[in-house]
Formats: structure tokens, C-alpha cells, sequence
């Protein structure tokens, strides 16, 4: 059984940066080179600078990744990054035209942080494709110089009894706290939902992070990010071995169930970046 947390996410504020859209990017592994330079011209604080860092003429091996690191920084100390004051989990829809017709298609889960686990008999995560389940370099000395995780892996899960999908839509009925429009015509709303305290919306996340996820998650995208985690933790477990649940033991994951999703699992970076603490 995948172990599922709440956590405070980062998010850029409105307030500060303006249109959301202009600051989320791709997938970094959807970006080609000519998409890059137009999201680093885009706004100075798209998240491409941290999650695709440029390398520059003159650059050491390791500049890149502390350019990323130093703007991480600046971002959280300047108020264009805000840590959500509760651990919550992020419900999340998108909705794009399907080309060629009048349907939407339409994609709904939420973000959480989900424990790593190796992969294997037993284990509560599952890979499509173990044999390409290879760490990246690149990603992996990111996450070394920054400790947060800007792109979600994503993850699939069954619900045989539709409980799970019931209760993500009684926890969106209200405005969403983010709603942007990409260049691609996706519109991608999120809602923060607390995770503590009492009432109904609490009791709606615990259980989402219950018995619904009784059976393990397969990772339909971003396995190397995941099995780069791993790597990480594994590292960082070395140097601090007597500390209790780490935050670093986790991975930032959207959570979709099997079926019923109209879109492929692809979602933008920055939406919430998930930071090694708790």
C-alpha cells in the first residue's frame, strides 16, 4: 500500500509574478531548444530557470545547477514563491479541446507527496517499464543543489468502487485557488485543501489518503525523476540517518485513476513544487 502525505507546497503568487501562465512551463522533458529560449524571455521567474536551468558560454560543469539553486532562493526570500501555511493536497483538473471535435477532454487527480519505494515484489510502486527505469544525471544534481521537486511523476490508481472520484468532486465544489489557460489551450485548475483541522473538507483528504489507495500505484510518467529520487534519498539517508520520516524520503506525485482520464498524464511544471522539509 503506497504511503500518501499532505505537504506545503510552494506556489508562485499571483500577486507578485501576474499571469500564472506566463511562470509554469512544460514538462522539461517535452521541451525542445528553441521552446526553451522562448520561456527564459517569457517572465523572469518561469520555472523553467530552476527546473531546465540554461547552461551559459564560460560555465563550470555544476554553474547551471547553482544558477537554479540561487533563484530557488530568491524566489522563496522575495515572496514570488509562498509556502502554504497548512499540509494540504492540491486537486487538480485539466480540460483541453479534443482537435478535430467539440469535446473537452478532461483530466482530473491531485497532488500529494508519496513515500519512494524501490521497485519489486511487494512494493506500493509500480513501473510501466522497469528496464528504462535508469536515474538522470542532469535531474538528479538539480535536486541535489535545490532539495525540492518542481516536475510531479505521475501516478495511476484503481478505484473500483468510484468512492475516490466522489470525493474529489464534492472537495472542488467552490472556485478554484489557481485557474490558467496555457498557450496549448489547456485550461489547468488546482485547489488547496487542507489537510488539517476538522470538518468535512479535512475528512475528505484523509480519506482520499486512505483506503482508496489500498492497492499500489503504477508511474505513468516521469519515472526518471522517480528512480532519480531514489537516488537522492538514498544519499541523503547516508548523512542523516537518525532523522524520523525525512521529507526527502517522498516524491511530489499527481495521483489519476486508471480510468476515465480523456488526456494524456502530461501537466505543467510550477503548478506546485514540492519542497524537501516539512
Amino acid at each position: 500500500m503506497p504511503n500518501i502525505r499532505p505537504f506545503r507546497a510552494l506556489r508562485f503568487d499571483p500577486a507578485v509574478v501576474g499571469d500564472l501562465a506566463a511562470v509554469v512551463a512544460p514538462a522539461h522533458d517535452l521541451i525542445d531548444d528553441a521552446e526553451h529560449e522562448r520561456l527564459l524571455a517569457r517572465h523572469p521567474a518561469n520555472v523553467v530557470r530552476v527546473d531546465l536551468p540554461e547552461t551559459r558560454s564560460g560555465d563550470e560543469p555544476d554553474d547551471r545547477y547553482r544558477r537554479a539553486a540561487r533563484a530557488m532562493a530568491e524566489w522563496r526570500s522575495g515572496a514570488i514563491l509562498h509556502k502554504d501555511p497548512h499540509p494540504s493536497i492540491y486537486l487538480y483538473e485539466r480540460t483541453r479541446p479534443v482537435p478535430g471535435s467539440d469535446v473537452a477532454g478532461r483530466q482530473v487527480g491531485y497532488f500529494a507527496r508519496v513515500r519512494l519505494e524501490p521497485f519489486g515484489p511487494g512494493s506500493g510502486i509500480l513501473s510501466q517499464d522497469p528496464a528504462a527505469a535508469v536515474p538522470d544525471e542532469e535531474r538528479y544534481r538539480l535536486l541535489r543543489a535545490m532539495g525540492v521537486n518542481t516536475s510531479p511523476v505521475v501516478g495511476l490508481y484503481d478505484d473500483a468502487t468510484d468512492a475516490t472520484s466522489a470525493r474529489i468532486a464534492s472537495l472542488m465544489d467552490r472556485p478554484a485557488d489557481t485557474d490558467l489557460t496555457t498557450d496549448d489551450g489547456a485550461r489547468h485548475r488546482l485547489w488547496a485543501v487542507a489537510a488539517d483541522g476538522e470538518g468535512e473538507m479535512a475528512a475528505g483528504v484523509a480519506a482520499l489518503l486512505g483506503p482508496a489507495m489500498a492497492a499500489p500505484l503504477t508511474i505513468a510518467r516521469g519515472q526518471d525523476v522517480y528512480v532519480t529520487a531514489l537516488r537522492y534519498r538514498d544519499e541523503r539517508r547516508m548523512s542523516r540517518s537518525c532523522e524520523e520520516d525525512p521529507a526527502f524520503d517522498y516524491v511530489l506525485m499527481l495521483l489519476l485513476e486508471r480510468t476515465g482520464q480523456s488526456l494524456d498524464p502530461e501537466v505543467p511544471s510550477g503548478l506546485v513544487i514540492n519542497p524537501h522539509e516539512w
